[in-house]
C-alpha cells in the first residue's frame, strides 16, 4: 500500500481510524465491562450508567469517558510518518489489556505528558 504523502493526507487517515476505532466493538466491550453495577448520583438523576476512571478513581457518566490506549498508539519516540499503516492499524485495534477507562481530565494529562515527552525527544535529535 502507498503511503499518503502530504501531512494533511497522513492526518486525515489518522482521524477517520480513530473515528472509526471509537465506534468499535473492542472499544465498547472496554467500557461495558467497566460499568459500576449499582453505583447512583442523586445529583444525576438522569445518568444510567456509570464507570470509574482508572486514574482518578472518579466516578463519571458512561457518555464522558474516554478509552485511552496504555501504550501510546504512536510511540513516544516516533512520528507516524515513520510508521506502517498496519502497525498503525494493529496498535489501535490492540489487546484489551492494552486499553483502559480514562476522564477528560486525566486522560487530557496522560497525553499532554506525552506530548511533552515527544518534543524533548524532538529537540535532543536536532
Amino acid at each position: 500500500m502507498k503511503k499518503p504523502e502530504s501531512p494533511k493526507e497522513r492526518n486525515l487517515l489518522k482521524g477517520a481510524m480513530r473515528r472509526l476505532f471509537g465506534r468499535s466493538d473492542i472499544r465498547h466491550s472496554v467500557i461495558g465491562k467497566a460499568i459500576v453495577k449499582g453505583y447512583k448520583d442523586p445529583s444525576r438523576k438522569a445518568v444510567k450508567f456509570w464507570v470509574q476512571c482508572s486514574v482518578c478513581l472518579k466516578m463519571e457518566a458512561k457518555s464522558n469517558v474516554q478509552v485511552d490506549h496504555i501504550v501510546p498508539l504512536i510511540p513516544v519516540g516516533k512520528r507516524l510518518e515513520d510508521m506502517e499503516w498496519d502497525d498503525v492499524v494493529n496498535r489501535l485495534w490492540c489487546d484489551e489489556s492494552n486499553l483502559q477507562i480514562m476522564c477528560k481530565p486525566c486522560h487530557k494529562q496522560k497525553t499532554k505528558i506525552e506530548n511533552q515527552e515527544r518534543r524533548r525527544l524532538k529537540k535532543e535529535q536536532k
